[in-house]
């Protein structure tokens, strides 16, 4: 399902794979449909797993930990090359195409994503390091979109540079409050450094 899509994949395929007999797929699942659900349902719990050590260590800073979850997975791509394996945005391409209960994990799944993010965004604001002006739930959100725009056009481009450019853009200038200066060339240059 990652390689080929929800739909593009049978469960023929799925059972032939897995060497699984039909028999016993249907002891657990009631159908392609309900071990999609499942299925998704374990990458978000997995992921939600990984973002919560980034973002719950608190011996970081709010815009260090966000900054930590994007880098990790920008310096992935770097290493294995600039492609997404993870099935959840792979599914989420379909959602048009998806049955009612699997859209519904895909959303979910992009929900508490957001909702994650959106607390440390909080703490962010609170500690002075984003502007507190943004939403925090709407600034998460866009977080999320921007990111999976820049993964998406990672693949188009075959090049890490569209999650340079997102990382670049929220951490230098989004999320960075009015009172500090960017920290780009041009700042250094004023400040004659």
């Amino acid at each position: 399902m990652g390689a080929k899509g929800f739909n593009g994949c049978g469960l023929s395929e799925i059972l032939a794979r897995a060497e699984v007999p039909k028999g016993s797929f249907y002891h657990y699942f009631a159908s392609k449909e309900d071990f999609g659900v499942a299925l998704i349902e374990r990458a978000r719990d997995e992921y939600l797993d990984s973002l919560r050590e980034h973002l719950t260590d608190r011996r970081r800073s709010a815009v260090g930990r966000l900054r930590s979850i994007f880098e990790d997975t920008r310096n992935e791509c770097a290493r294995t090359g600039p492609t997404v394996e993870c099935l959840i945005p792979k599914l989420a391409l379909e959602t048009a195409t998806l049955s009612a209960p699997v859209h519904a994990a895909v959303k979910c799944s992009y929900e508490q994503w957001s909702a994650i993010i959106a607390q440390v965004i909080r703490e962010g604001q609170a500690a002075g390091e984003i502007d507190a002006a943004h939403d925090p739930d709407r600034l998460a959100r866009v977080l999320v979109m921007l990111w999976e725009g820049a993964a998406v056009r990672m693949q188009i481009d075959r090049s890490i540079q569209p999650l340079d450019d997102f990382l670049a853009f929220v951490f230098d200038t989004l999320l960075r409050p009015e009172s500090l200066p960017q920290s780009g060339p041009e700042t250094r240059t004023r400040s004659g450094g």
